[in-house]
This record gives C-alpha cells, structure tokens and sequence, in this order.
C-alpha cells in the first residue's frame, strides 16, 4: 500500500476443495458462524472463499499471520481491522463468483463488485430508485444489454460509497453516479453527503467493480488478482 493509492484485488472464489479447506482454517468463529448459517452450499463456498482470500491478502501486506487478524464493527456496522492494525482501512465485496478487496493506509474506502444480473426489470428498478436523470439515463440506453449495463456500473459506483462508511444502500441509491473517470460524488442535503470519489475498476466480462474513497483528493488504483499475482 502506498498513501494516496486503492489497492484492489479481485479474487476467484469458485476454488478447488483443498484450497478452501485451507482457507476456512484461517477463519475466526463468527465467520465460521456466518458461513455454516447460509443455506446454499454455493454461497457458503464463496463466502469461505472470499473472507479467507482477503485474510491471506491483508496478512501479508501486513506482516501478520491471517488467522490472527481480528475485526470489530465501526460505528455504522462496516468491519474494520482491530487492534494492532486499527488505521488500515478495508472493504470487501463479492458476488457470484467473484470477490473485490481494497485496502488503504490513510482514507477511507469502500469497494463494489456485481455480477450482470440477470432475470431483472432494471429500468423499472432504476426508476424506483434512481434519481430520475439516472432512470432516464439508463432507459435510453441501446436495447436492454445496454440498460443492464448502464444501471449496473451506476449501483457498483453507488454501493461502493455506501461501503465507505457502512450503513444502509437504500438511502445510497439516491446519490448522482452518473460520469466517466474519477467521479466526485456529493449529496449534501441526503443521508450519504460525501464526498466521495469514485473510479470503476476493470473486472471480468459480465461483472462491474467500483471504489470510492472519502473526500476528492485524486488517487491511484492498483489493481492485482488473487490467486493468480498481479
């Protein structure tokens, strides 16, 4: 990690059974909780995957054995290191067969990834949810290939600012995503104010990624994979 820099690592966390019987070792118990409550044994799977991935990640840029890592709730519920490694900022995200892992030194950050959903109505949802240029923005979009698109890279951007902070999505849908590059994303007058900024990072073909960090200062995004190397 560097100062103004988001390293992001994307990891696979479709593994073979001997990688996540080691990975799950790594765990704490309310991970292991966590894990054992989901009921689709996919989704425990991943979940293994992708929380032991970014034990074995953080541990060592830290210089720190991944099963000693230990976690604690931030004020609006987002988990941030504890103890010795308190001031490391991290956020964490996974869907489908993917995960996203950013870590900071200094500001906070939040990170989104979303495999393309399938089976889903987004105009109508982005209408609900969105602010209505967005609606707009994804209706007009070029068949509905585009619209899925369109309205996906807006919720990745705006679900990685939630994860800044923690707290709820609902109220984050409302923030203006829309734009190219590194995005400032203010809303002073709603429940998320910011600012944030905000760069899309390139994924996977079906899958989006995003990361915001607080305020608007620029900064670079280093990108990696897990477990392949850079």
């Amino acid at each position: 990690m560097t100062g103004d820099a988001a390293d992001v690592w994307l990891i696979r966390t479709d593994l073979p059974d001997e990688v996540l019987a080691g990975l799950e070792t790594l765990l704490d118990e309310a991970e292991r909780q966590r894990a054992g409550a989901l009921l689709a044994a996919s989704h425990r799977r991943r979940y293994v995957a992708a929380h032991g991935a970014a034990r074995v990640i953080i541990g060592s840029h830290l210089g720190a054995p991944p099963a000693q890592l230990r976690w604690r709730r931030g004020p609006h519920g987002k988990p941030e290191l504890a103890g010795p490694w308190t001031g490391v900022q991290v956020s964490l995200s996974h869907s489908g067969g993917l995960a996203a892992l950013a870590l900071t030194s200094r500001r906070r950050v939040g990170v989104d990834v979303q495999r393309r959903p399938a089976g889903v109505d987004v105009t109508r949802v982005s209408q609900r949810f969105y602010p209505p240029a967005e609606a707009r923005f994804v209706m007009a979009a070029s068949g509905p290939a585009g619209q899925v698109s369109r309205f996906t890279r807006l919720w990745t951007r705006k679900e990685a600012c939630v994860k800044v902070t923690g707290g709820r999505l609902l109220p984050g849908l409302r923030l203006p995503a829309r734009g190219s590059g590194q995005l400032i994303i203010h809303d002073p007058g709603g429940p998320l104010p910011g600012p944030y900024l905000v760069r899309d990072v390139p994924a996977p073909r079906g899958f989006y990624a995003a990361v915001a960090m607080e305020g608007t200062l620029p900064y670079r995004v280093i990108r990696h994979s897990w477990p392949d190397g850079n």
